[in-house]
């Protein structure tokens, strides 16, 4: 059927079908950031934790306050980018 012939209803349930689609999508899409987001930031607090862990087994004071304040600052500038400031 030509668009020129469709009902007002049909064009409107249309539009409400394609809207539904693309709010289903941009919501996947979000889902989908979140975890990626997650996974990143869990890898790399285990891999600061893991070398703070190294250091303390090793008994190395330098690396331990290095270590240390890289985590702190891994921290902090995760924080501001969600605005937890």
């Amino acid at each position: 059927m030509n668009n020129h012939h469709k009902s007002y209803k049909d064009n409107m349930k249309q539009r409400a079908m394609k809207k539904k689609q693309e709010q289903e999508t941009f919501e996947l899409e979000l889902y989908a950031q979140l975890i990626l987001d997650e996974a990143v930031f869990t890898f790399q607090e285990e891999r600061h934790q893991q070398t703070i862990d190294q250091a303390l087994d090793q008994r190395d004071e330098k690396a331990f306050k290095e270590a240390s304040e890289q985590y702190v600052a891994f921290l902090r500038s995760y924080k501001q980018e969600l605005h937890f400031d």
